[in-house]
């Protein structure tokens, strides 16, 4: 049951990303791909401003590891590593100790991590971009760019983002941590029809879906929910 089986999400881009990968690879409809609000809970009537963020991923995943009588039987979630992907994990790590999950790994597998243990939900999380290194969901968008762009176009919003954002930095308009967000968006602009959010830019071949990252990605959710 969909309701038994949830992945949640920091946000819409994460959301439309995965319906799109999921449609590309006609994976079973067993489960469903929530943003939480600041409360951790699934509420469809909150505004916008009030739904996503890792916070609010965190708190979801307590409230439904730590129930008395579990709700769910298989539990994802997809967090972006920011600034390092080892406080992600361990801030993840303490989460499961804290909800009686025993004997955790000291690191995040790099096919995506699952985890099962007797009378508890099945738990999954995949770090992005790759469970191996600092990013987030643009970085993984990268891998998806076509190997025909790679040379030029990419390259060229690579080297236009940084531009920019050499001139912009002094005036603490950007952050570097987010340059991966001003180049696939640079990227994007630059197609025929300019300006397609992820998802749709996954439909439309902008960024492919064939490729062997984010079929990692798809076995993994595989294995959470379908399998």
């Amino acid at each position: 049951m969909i309701e038994n089986r949830i992945l949640f999400v920091e946000g819409a881009d994460d959301q439309h990303t995965i319906w799109a990968i999921c449609e590309h690879f006609k994976i079973e409809e067993t489960f469903s791909v929530e943003i939480p609000d600041s409360t951790g809970k699934i509420n469809k009537k909150a505004r916008p401003n009030e739904l996503g963020g890792i916070e609010n991923v965190f708190k979801a995943t307590e409230s439904n590891l730590e129930a008395a009588a579990y709700a769910v039987e298989r539990l994802g979630i997809v967090i972006d590593a920011d600034e390092s992907l080892e406080k992600c994990w361990m801030r993840v790590k303490k989460i499961l100790e804290n909800a009686g999950y025993k004997e955790l790994p000291d690191s995040p597998d790099a096919n995506g991590t699952i985890i099962k243990r007797d009378f508890k939900p099945t738990f999954g999380v995949w770090i992005m971009p790759d469970n191996q290194i600092r990013g987030m969901l643009e970085d993984f968008l990268e891998f998806l760019v076509p190997d025909k762009d790679k040379n030029e176009v990419w390259t060229k919003a690579v080297k236009c983002s940084q531009e920019i954002l050499d001139e912009i930095e002094e005036e603490k308009r950007f952050s570097k941590i987010h340059l991966s967000k001003a180049q696939i968006h640079a990227y994007l602009a630059w197609q025929n029809e300019p300006g397609k959010p992820f998802g749709t830019s996954i439909t439309a071949k902008y960024l492919q879906a064939d490729n062997p990252q984010c079929e990692k990605f798809v076995e993994w959710l595989k294995h959470l929910f379908v399998i």
